[in-house]
């Protein structure tokens, strides 16, 4: 419908090359092409060009009802436009209709721009309009300039220390952790918390999560992760405005709650999420509902890890694989990690542990070393317990030698992991009947171990003290979980 505006032959053919890429299952340019003329790759490569750009403006007009922020931005394109005519009384008229639809949906960027077009129109000409009006109008932007500095402070920070995250994982050390105090205490005092707005303390409360769960404190993670959900929940219109930021403190909320065992506060929020998910669906747009499969999926999985259902676990990774392949040219590089590390564990809680390394594997031939190296290194453990539990001896000591060399180049390598591959050397070259005691004096060091402010989160990229148990009991990892809950609830 769009395209059929013009009848012009000419402008006609992008229609022709959408409706040829639209009949192929896989794109075969040499055929459209071929349809198409054989056209020089130049001018086949402008029609692409143009195509593009026409399934663009045509989405943007589809999307104009839908979407306040694309509408506000048509109002301010009109206002230049007959302003530029000498139509300025009518450019103030839209403005106005700008600023309402703005207010209503509190796009604040989008407001001071309108705010400022109306100010230079005001004092270029005669508007016949009061000075209290004006004095209003410089008021406003005044409090907005304010606001939208401090978010812009807040966000900045956030992004900070989502870079640190992205290029390191957690804090390693106290190094680390000075730095991230240095960051966050230098950007938060410069903003009054009493001063700040809805979405500005949303954005606080993110930058609180984002710093704490760096440096592994998760009980105050969890603490201003439910600030944040709270803020959402209170509101309809914020929800309504950002249902992604309101999705990412549930995902924040649920991941804290799993790490410090926090069983009946994962459980309730895990519901909470997913009914969330299931009654606004159909309402999603496409990015909403893939961030909702990521986060509802994740803790899933989780879920199975906390309880040792791994069983039943098996069932919902099939449905978590369904997804990743639909959604895969969508989903970035580490996502598509994050959720292969925790099916590889779910295999290995099955005793599956030939499916376990075939994922890993994939983790493991990545060639983007910053792209988070902790997850790479601890894929690496992992699949030498799948070894392990595979019985490659003959595998392991070549393993274990190529994975030492990793962690040295990725500067990754701390005591857990200088541990772990001391174990599994020892291990591959201990009699079998001895072996049971290599597993007993390790489990000892790394209980140990444990104990230690920095390896904490080590052992929640890697449970590797049940595995343990579960093999020096001639157990399974359900099991040895199984039996710590109901000593739990004892």
């Amino acid at each position: 419908m769009f395209a059929g505006r013009s009848q012009d032959e000419a402008d006609m053919l992008y229609l022709q090359l959408f409706d040829l890429m639209e009949g192929q299952k896989e794109l075969e340019e040499g055929a459209i092409k071929k349809a198409l003329g054989n056209m020089s790759a130049s001018r086949y490569t402008n029609l692409k060009r143009h195509l593009y750009q026409q399934i663009l403006n045509s989405l943007r007009l589809i999307q104009k009802e839908k979407k306040a922020n694309i509408k506000i931005r048509e109002y301010i394109d009109f206002a230049y436009i007959l302003y530029d005519k000498g139509l300025y009384m009518q450019a103030l008229r839209v403005l106005e209709k700008a600023k309402k639809l703005a207010a209503r949906h509190h796009t604040d960027f989008s407001t001071i721009t309108i705010i400022e077009i109306e100010k230079m129109i005001h004092s270029r000409h005669i508007t016949r309009t009061d000075t209290k009006s004006i004095d209003g109008l410089m008021l406003e932007a005044t409090v907005l300039a304010d606001t939208i500095s401090n978010r812009v402070k807040l966000s900045n920070l956030r992004m900070i220390l989502h870079k640190f995250y992205v290029e390191h994982g957690h804090a390693r050390n106290e190094s680390d952790s000075a730095k991230m105090r240095s960051y966050f205490g230098k950007d938060e005092e410069l903003v009054d918390p009493a001063k700040l707005g809805t979405m500005e303390r949303v954005y606080l409360s993110q930058a609180n999560v984002w710093y704490y769960y760096i440096l592994n404190n998760f009980e105050r993670c969890y603490k201003h992760a439910l600030e944040w959900v709270e803020l959402f929940r209170k509101s309809k219109e914020l929800q309504h405005r950002d249902v992604d930021l309101y999705l990412r403190g549930y995902h924040y909320l649920l991941t804290s709650a799993y790490n410090i065992k926090h069983f009946e506060a994962f459980g309730k929020h895990l519901a909470e999420l997913e009914a969330l998910r299931k009654d606004n669906y159909s309402r999603f747009n496409v990015n909403t509902q893939i961030i909702s499969f990521l986060y509802v999926h994740n803790a899933r999985l989780n879920k199975h890890f906390l309880e040792g259902s791994f069983a039943a676990g098996l069932e919902t990774i099939k449905s978590t694989r369904r997804r990743i392949s639909r959604y895969r040219d969508k989903l970035d590089a580490h996502k598509i990690m994050v959720l292969q590390f925790k099916i590889a564990w779910m295999f290995l809680g099955n005793d599956m542990p030939e499916k376990a390394s075939a994922y890993l594997d994939r983790i493991i031939r990545i060639s983007t070393r910053s792209l988070r190296d902790d997850i790479q290194a601890y894929a690496r453990l992992m699949n030498l317990i799948a070894h392990y539990d595979m019985e490659n001896f003959r595998l392991l000591p070549s393993l274990v030698k190529s994975y030492n060399n990793f962690f040295e180049k990725v500067e990754q390598k701390n005591e857990f992991q200088r541990l772990a591959l001391s174990m599994f050397r020892q291990l591959t070259n201990a009699p079998i009947l001895d072996r049971k005691e290599v597993l007993l004096r390790f489990h000892a060091k790394l209980k140990k171990l444990q104990q230690d402010p920095f390896e904490q989160r080590a052992f929640l990229y890697l449970e590797i003290l049940p595995w343990l148990e579960a093999r020096i009991k001639g157990q399974t990892l359900s099991q040895v979980i199984q039996a710590s809950l109901d000593t739990t609830d004892q």
